[in-house]
């Protein structure tokens, strides 16, 4: 297997663990076990499960953050042919592992999905859960419809195992791809029907993902405007907000607990958005601010997106000196977890504010700096 082999060399090279980034190396071990078909769950935020991405986005700061990281080892990533010729010739139960491994390693969706297209029947018919979870993103992602198709059986698949939580992630899925790819809102709101009224009364966790349902709501509102839709968005999120605390008060289980405290920054960073699109700046900044007292304490994983959103906030205030400092605290939080996109953002910023407080020779040192895709830390 190419990228196994790949992975092998490197983790080969006498004392790489001192010659590489941390959050590297721990990608390089998880994806070593997953290629031999070794659950990985319990992974940090630099490690992400990208195929099993909240907002179905296309990702490509994998690939970037590879090959930084071995520029002086004298190896190149698999071509996309090999990495084709590892998941069109995998057991359809390895399948998910190696998918999962391509993405955290190459970041290579175009070839992921080359290979879910091909072997879309198989998929539906004898894939897994995770399987079908892992394909239906990736099409989402490429702006497939395909994606329908594997959200679904997902959701048959789960309900077959009595599995109600997945059963749900299913239907979050299916929403959110309707909602943000493909703006189908009558059948979304049919599907949020359905979420509210059969299957989150199911759950023993129902009050969480009832603040996922406020949640995707508010994003539903948003998209379709109407006179109200502001106030409802932001009563929606307040609502989900609410629920995630009210949760919190009674959950035991620390990978609910911790899956709730996520939530609740994401909604908060949604409410960020929703503030600014009617100028109200004071309060956006205020949120912004809380948000990220909270992740400091409850969700570090989400530090990095908490200071950019911090960080925009004091932009828009027109903070700029305050928002340097923020900036730079995003990018290096950014460079720990290894996000490229979120590197080169925070470095963006960081230009933006340079260029208003009339710095620029430091903007084109920023600039520069982005030219080489590099992930120098900030002093």
């Amino acid at each position: 297997m190419y990228l196994k082999e790949f992975i092998n060399a490197i983790l080969s090279i006498q004392d790489i663990n001192k010659k590489l980034d941390s959050t590297f190396l721990e990608r390089l071990t998880i994806s070593q076990s997953l290629l031999e078909g070794i659950s990985t769950e319990n992974r940090s935020s630099g490690s992400p499960f990208f195929l099993n991405d909240l907002g179905v986005r296309y990702i490509v700061s994998a690939r970037e953050y590879t090959e930084w990281n071995i520029k002086k080892l004298n190896l190149e990533l698999p071509t996309s042919d090999e990495l084709r010729s590892d998941m069109i010739n995998a057991d359809i139960k390895l399948l998910p592992y190696i998918m999962d491994a391509c993405a955290l390693i190459t970041g290579d969706i175009d070839t992921i999905f080359d290979v879910v297209c091909k072997r879309k029947n198989e998929i539906l018919n004898f894939g897994s859960y995770t399987a079908e979870i892992y394909s239906g993103t990736v099409c989402a992602s490429k702006g497939s419809k395909l994606s329908y198709d594997f959200f679904l059986q997902a959701i048959s698949r789960a309900n077959s195992e009595k599995d109600i939580n997945h059963v749900i992630t299913g239907y979050h899925r299916l929403i959110i791809t309707k909602l943000k790819r493909f703006t189908e809102f009558s059948d979304a709101q049919r599907l949020l029907n359905i979420l509210l009224t059969e299957q989150i009364p199911k759950s023993k966790d129902k009050e969480m993902y009832m603040a996922l349902y406020d949640n995707m709501l508010g994003l539903a509102i948003v998209m379709e405007q109407s006179d109200f839709s502001w106030i409802s968005a932001k009563t929606m999120l307040i609502n989900a907000t609410d629920r995630i605390q009210n949760y919190l008060t009674f959950c035991t289980d620390d990978t609910m607990r911790s899956q709730a405290e996520r939530y609740k920054g994401q909604v908060a960073i949604n409410l960020v958005q929703l503030e600014i699109q009617k100028n109200n700046l004071k309060s956006t900044n205020t949120i912004a601010i809380k948000n990220l007292n909270h992740v400091k304490k409850y969700s570090k994983g989400y530090i990095a997106e908490a200071y950019s959103t911090l960080a925009y906030t004091q932009f828009l205030l027109k903070d700029y000196k305050n928002a340097v400092i923020t900036s730079k605290q995003s990018v290096n939080e950014h460079i720990k977890i290894g996000n490229y996109d979120g590197v080169k953002a925070s470095r963006e910023m960081l230009i933006g504010n340079y260029m208003k407080l009339g710095m620029k020779k430091e903007a084109a040192k920023e600039a520069q700096l982005i030219l080489d895709k590099s992930f120098k830390l900030e002093s």
